[in-house]
C-alpha cells in the first residue's frame, strides 16, 4: 500500500466515522424528542377540530368547549297559526355525545411501541391528518318526553264563537283554532334533524300538528248582528202556573241559532208540555171549551215568536189559527201549536245565521230575531188583519147542575164570535205604498156562551140522558193552549 492511498482511507475512515457520530447525535435527538415528547402530533383532529401540537390538557379543554357549544346550540320550535315559538337546546331534546377519550387517542399518536413505530405514526400524520369523529346520539325518550311536556301547553281546544246580548245588543264572541301536538310524528321529525348534526349553528323545526278549524266564527257571526224582527205581547193578566208556562217555553226557545236552511219547530224546541218538562196547568182551548191543561198558555209563546219571525220576513213552512180568537194578537195573527198536529214551523231563508232572543219578564213577553240585514232601507213593511166575515154564536150551551137549587144560573165561560179573515203584508217603498202580499187565511169557530144551571130533583132515566147529552156537546180531542 502507498502511502498516499493509505492517507486516503484514513480521511474515509474519519469520514465514516464523523457521519457516525452525526447519525448518533441526530438518533439520539429524535430519540429524546420522540419519546420525550408532551404534545399532541400535528395533524390530528376531532371531528374537523385541530388539536395538533396541543398539550393533552390544552386539547382536552378545546374539546370540552367544542362539546358544549355542540349541546347548546338553539333550537327553535315552531307550532304554526301564529302561535308562540318555544326555544330549547341541541340537549335538552336529548343530544348527546358518547364519554370517549378521543384526546387520549390522539395524545398517543407516536407515543407507543418501539421506535420505529412511534416514528412511522409521526411521518403519518404528516403526510395525512387523522380524524377522530364524537360518536353523537339522541335519546328519543328525553325528545318525546319534551315535545310531549310542550306540547300540552301549546294545545289548545277548538272554541266556537257564541252569540250573546250584551246591554240589548248582539255581540259575538271569540273563536279559536283548535290545535293538537302530534308527539309521535313529531319526534320522529326532530330525531331525523337532529341526530348526528355537528355543522348547523342553530335550527329552527317545525312541531307536526293537527289543526281544527272551528265550525262557526267570530267573523261569521258578525255579520248576523242586525235586528230583522221583533214582537211583544202582554201576559200580566195571567195566572201565576201560565206565567209559569210562557216563561218555560219562552227560555227553551232563547239563544236559538237557525243556520242557512234549516227549520225550526216550535214543538221540538220548547218540548213536551209535561209537568216533568217543567210545564203547570193552566187555561186552554178545548172543544170549544177553555179547560185547564199542562202547558196552557204556550200558544202565546208561538204567536208572539210567529210576528216576529213575520216582521224579519223568514220564510213560515207551517203555521195554524186557534180554533177559537185569542186576545193577545188581532185574528190571523195567531200560531197556535197542539200534540204534534198543530206547529209553528219556519225557515232561515237568508245566507247567514239568525239568532232568536226571547225574554218573559214583567208580564211582557217578547222575541227579538237577529241576522244579516239585506233589505234595502228606504222598504218598509206593515201587516194589517182583515175580517171578511163575521160569525155570532147561536144560543147557548147549558149544563144541569142538581146539586144547585132551581134557579141557579152561572155563566161559565163566554161567547166567542166567529171570523174568517185574512192577513196582509204591506211593503212600503220610501213611505209609498207599493204592494199588498197575503200571508194567511183563518178561520176562527163561533161558541156561545157556556152557562150552568140548577136543578134539585130526583133524575128521572130520561133526564139523565138529557143531561149526558148536553154535557156531551161540543167535546173533542182538539186542544189549543191559548
Amino acid at each position: 500500500m502507498t502511502k498516499n492511498n493509505k492517507k486516503t482511507g484514513i480521511i474515509i475512515l474519519e469520514a465514516c466515522l464523523c457521519i457516525l457520530f452525526i447519525c448518533l447525535i441526530i438518533a439520539a435527538v429524535v430519540k429524546a424528542k420522540i419519546l420525550d415528547n408532551k404534545l399532541i402530533a400535528q395533524g390530528a383532529n376531532i371531528s374537523g377540530v385541530d388539536i395538533g401540537g396541543l398539550t393533552k390538557e390544552q386539547a382536552e379543554k378545546k374539546i370540552d368547549k367544542y362539546t358544549s357549544y355542540l349541546k347548546n346550540r338553539e333550537i327553535t320550535i315552531r307550532y304554526g297559526n301564529g302561535e308562540k315559538d318555544t326555544k330549547a337546546t341541541f340537549e335538552k331534546l336529548g343530544f348527546y355525545i358518547e364519554d370517549n377519550d378521543y384526546v387520549q387517542a390522539a395524545y398517543n399518536i407516536g407515543k407507543t411501541g418501539n421506535i420505529f413505530k412511534r416514528f412511522k405514526e409521526l411521518i403519518s400524520v404528516n403526510k395525512k391528518d387523522v380524524t377522530y369523529n364524537l360518536k353523537t346520539g339522541v335519546d328519543k325518550d328525553v325528545l318525546k318526553n319534551y315535545i310531549t311536556l310542550k306540547g300540552r301547553l301549546h294545545n289548545k281546544k277548538v272554541i266556537n264563537s257564541k252569540l250573546k246580548i250584551v246591554k240589548g245588543k248582539l255581540k259575538a264572541t271569540k273563536d279559536q283554532t283548535g290545535i293538537k301536538v302530534d308527539i309521535a310524528d313529531t319526534t320522529d321529525a326532530f330525531y331525523k334533524e337532529i341526530s348526528g348534526n355537528l355543522k348547523d349553528k342553530s335550527l329552527t323545526l317545525d312541531a307536526v300538528v293537527k289543526v281544527k278549524k272551528p265550525k262557526y266564527t267570530k267573523k261569521m257571526y258578525s255579520k248576523c248582528t242586525d235586528l230583522l224582527g221583533e214582537y211583544s205581547t202582554d201576559y200580566s193578566s195571567s195566572t201565576s202556573d201560565r206565567c209559569n208556562n210562557v216563561q218555560t217555553a219562552a227560555g227553551r226557545i232563547n239563544g236559538t241559532i237557525l243556520y242557512p236552511g234549516q227549520t225550526f219547530s216550535t214543538v221540538k224546541v220548547i218540548k213536551d208540555r209535561t209537568e216533568a218538562n217543567g210545564y203547570k196547568a193552566a187555561p186552554e182551548y178545548s172543544g170549544g171549551r177553555v179547560v185547564a191543561g199542562v202547558g196552557g198558555g204556550v200558544c202565546q209563546v208561538s204567536t208572539t215568536l210567529y210576528n216576529a219571525v213575520i216582521n224579519a220576513e223568514l220564510e213560515v213552512v207551517e203555521r195554524s189559527p186557534h180554533s177559537m180568537v185569542v186576545h193577545y194578537v188581532n185574528v190571523s195573527r195567531d200560531a197556535a201549536i197542539s200534540g204534534n198536529y198543530k206547529d209553528l214551523k219556519f225557515k232561515n231563508n237568508t245566507k247567514s245565521p239568525i239568532y232568536i232572543a226571547a225574554s218573559a219578564n214583567g208580564g211582557i213577553l217578547s222575541f227579538k230575531i237577529f241576522g244579516e240585514e239585506t233589505r234595502s232601507k228606504k222598504r218598509k213593511i206593515a201587516f194589517e188583519s182583515e175580517i171578511v166575515e163575521e160569525k155570532q154564536p147561536e144560543g147557548e150551551v147549558v149544563t144541569v147542575d142538581t146539586t144547585k137549587p132551581s134557579g141557579y144560573r152561572e155563566i161559565t165561560q163566554s161567547a166567542h164570535t166567529g171570523y174568517s179573515a185574512r192577513l196582509w203584508k204591506i211593503i212600503y217603498i220610501n213611505g209609498v205604498e207599493k204592494k199588498r202580499v197575503l200571508v194567511n187565511t183563518s178561520s176562527y169557530n163561533a161558541e156561545p156562551q157556556h152557562v150552568t144551571v140548577g136543578r134539585q130533583e130526583v133524575r128521572t132515566e130520561e133526564n139523565k140522558k138529557s143531561y149526558e147529552n148536553k154535557s156531551d156537546t161540543g167535546k173533542t180531542d182538539t186542544k189549543n193552549s191559548q
